[in-house]
């Protein structure tokens, strides 16, 4: 006997429902939007996988030859750190193929891996259902050639014709929908990821949110930031005893990577904890006693790194034609945001307050929703339109969609007045 939602489902037809996946450099994350899920919840949610919102980004192979994801990838990486990638994201768009444990592989495979699991799992919450459509967000700077190896890993990955949106854009379109921006007002994005900083200003216009200038750097983020507490750990164990830090460092064989992986999470793990904390004690293998790192030494050290990220932040504010006093919001977002300096040092500069939103790691998914169509039921006369119709409606506005100067299809998000 079907239960009553199933029974209230076939009552008033199956509803479509939409994804938006931002695959990370550290972690992955997606949203949904649409009809109520197999647990019955409505509106746009983060998808859970392994009861947590991120899903990390490493993947490794197993002796079957098939590349594991979330914990289990996570384990099998500790005893075989030469058969993980701990960034597939990066290996996208850096190079064609990744050496794990002596088989070479195509990155885009590595890359399909994460999203396969993240699609299958938001399908799971919709009793298999597929998404009526689907957008992949990618760092600001990705060009044709990036995009085009996304398509491809998503492709693989059983996803089809997928839309593309540039992160801090669904970062901005995430704070237009949750704060109010005056028409002609500007918000300029402050993305500091795991392994990408991007920055962008968009204006709101009458037809909607538009780009006018994007920056950043690729290769700068929250590893950079591990990488700066990694070489406080080397003076002092320089001052301590050399030797064993030597080792560490030195020895090519598996049980030595392992121990550098584990050593690489408990930095990430550090890093984070002194956003809250005045210190913390690192193990090192090969020392019998911790390290002890105060917050105000790892500051000290991080501070080129990012003063280096607001005046990133400051020239795309310049090409935009515009100074710090004429934008109307400073939006901060990416999990390495939340470094209380960010805050600070923007402050500092530009004598007002940046805004970090409530959960960094979601609002470019949350942002990315906004440039879905509504979902209707099947047979409606709504429902027959096209997914992509210029000028849909969506969640707090309308969506118009435009060619940009490659013939990429992007889009502009105009928030209800």
């Amino acid at each position: 006997m079907a239960n009553g939602r199933s029974t209230a489902r076939a009552g008033r037809g199956e509803r479509e429902w939409s994804l938006a996946v931002d695959f990370g450099t550290c972690f992955t994350t997606a949203a949904m939007l649409g009809d109520e899920d197999a647990a019955g919840a409505v509106g746009p949610r983060s998808l859970e996988i392994e009861n947590s919102r991120c899903l990390p980004a490493l993947v490794c192979l197993d002796d079957s030859g098939a590349l594991l994801t979330g914990r289990a990838a996570q384990q099998r990486a500790v005893h075989h750190p030469d058969q993980a990638e701990r960034a597939p994201k990066r290996a996208l768009a850096r190079q064609p193929a990744v050496l794990l444990g002596g088989r070479s592989l195509p990155a885009a495979e590595l890359a399909a891996a994460v999203l396969r699991r993240v699609y299958a799992e938001a399908r799971a919450a919709h009793e298999g259902r597929a998404p009526a459509r689907t957008v992949l967000t990618h760092p600001a700077r990705w060009g044709t050639a990036e995009r085009g190896r996304l398509a491809e890993a998503a492709a693989l990955a059983g996803i089809a014709d997928p839309g593309f949106l540039p992160e801090p854009v669904a970062a901005a379109l995430h704070h237009g929908q949750v704060h109010a921006v005056p028409e002609g007002g500007a918000v300029a994005v402050y993305d500091l990821g795991g392994g990408t900083f991007d920055t962008a200003v968009l204006r709101r216009t009458a037809e909607g949110f538009v780009a006018v200038a994007i920056g950043g750097d690729p290769y700068l983020g929250g590893e950079d930031l591990d990488e700066c507490l990694r070489d406080l750990l080397a003076e002092r164990a320089a001052d301590r005893d050399p030797d064993p830090w030597h080792a560490l460092w030195d020895d090519p064989g598996p049980p030595a990577a392992a121990r550098r992986a584990a050593l690489g999470r408990e930095l990430t793990a550090a890093r984070e904890a002194l956003s809250q904390t005045g210190s913390v004690d690192l193990a090192v293998p090969g020392y019998p006693q911790p390290f002890l790192i105060r917050a105000h030494e790892y500051r000290a050290a991080a501070e080129p790194l990012l003063t280096r990220s607001y005046e990133l932040l400051a020239a795309t504010i310049a090409d935009a034609g515009l100074d710090a006093a004429d934008v109307h919001e400073i939006v901060l977002t990416g999990g390495a945001s939340r470094t209380p300096r960010v805050s600070d040092l923007i402050a500092e500069r530009t004598g007002r307050l940046p805004l970090l939103t409530a959960d960094p790691k979601s609002a470019v998914v949350l942002g990315a929703l906004a440039v879905l169509p509504p979902t209707r039921p099947p047979g409606s006369p709504e429902a027959a339109q096209p997914p992509d119709t210029d000028g849909a409606a969506a969640p707090g506005g309308r969506v118009r969609r435009y060619l940009n100067p490659d013939g990429d299809l992007g889009f502009r998000f105009t928030p209800h007045r």
